[in-house]
């Protein structure tokens, strides 16, 4: 006997049947997994308070990979919350602890894009410049990511909107004007070294005419006297 109708041999009775089993794989499926509906739920659940209370304990544990993933769950789910300035800078807060340097750049430069005039904004942009210093290892490196530090910090120093940061940054600019000028006698030295006295000499003038009294005047015109 066919249950399924006199159809069941034309295209009409084999659609029948597929759509029958379908269904019943579907209930199957959705029966023995009943925690893919209660995962959503959950979501539907969380608030964006919730779930910023979650990051925050877990950055406050030090635990910055796993509250990196909680903020950013909570940017997804909530791109409307209230304090997502805070979300984007906990972010870069976190990859900096982490000493993720460029990772912290990045998402400093986006908060700052996004928050200019937010109160956190000169904060940012001190740790940007100090991400740049932290990489900084010794004199024989490249002094151009000494100066993209220095150019970070004294355009933070010229800030009259960035109080006490303004004062930080004025400090590290000196320190890392100190550090260009220690770069420039290391290759002096270098020069001398070759027996290349012109060229120890084109460097010493610099350092007298570029970085005075930074703490290379006499190290310098020892070298003019040669």
């Amino acid at each position: 006997m066919n249950v399924f109708g006199k159809d069941m041999n034309g295209s009409n009775g084999m659609k029948k049947v597929f759509g029958f089993l379908m269904a019943a794989i579907i209930f199957v499926c959705c029966a023995g997994c009943p925690s893919m509906w209660s995962v959503e739920e959950t979501k539907d659940k969380a608030t964006p308070e919730a779930l910023f209370q979650k990051a925050e304990d877990l950055y406050d544990k030090k635990k910055y990979a796993q509250a990196i993933d909680a903020y950013e769950q909570l940017k997804s789910a909530h791109p409307d919350y209230k304090d997502s300035s805070k979300v984007y800078l906990r972010i870069a807060d976190a990859f900096f602890a982490e000493k993720q340097y460029e990772k912290a750049i990045g998402r400093y430069h986006q908060f700052v894009e996004l928050y200019p005039n937010d109160r956190e904004a000169p904060r940012a942009r001190y740790n940007i410049a100090m991400s740049l210093f932290s990489q900084i290892k010794n004199t024989d490196l490249d002094s151009r990511i000494i100066q993209k530090s220095a150019e970070a910090f004294k355009a933070l120093a010229d800030d009259p909107d960035a109080g006490e940061w303004a004062k930080k940054a004025e400090e590290k600019y000196r320190e890392c004007r100190q550090k260009l000028a220690e770069k420039e006698y290391y290759k002096a030295k270098t020069y001398i070294s070759m027996g290349n006295y012109k060229a120890a000499k084109l460097v010493a003038r610099r350092i007298l005419d570029d970085y005075p009294k930074l703490g290379f005047d006499e190290q310098a015109n020892t070298i003019l006297k040669k």
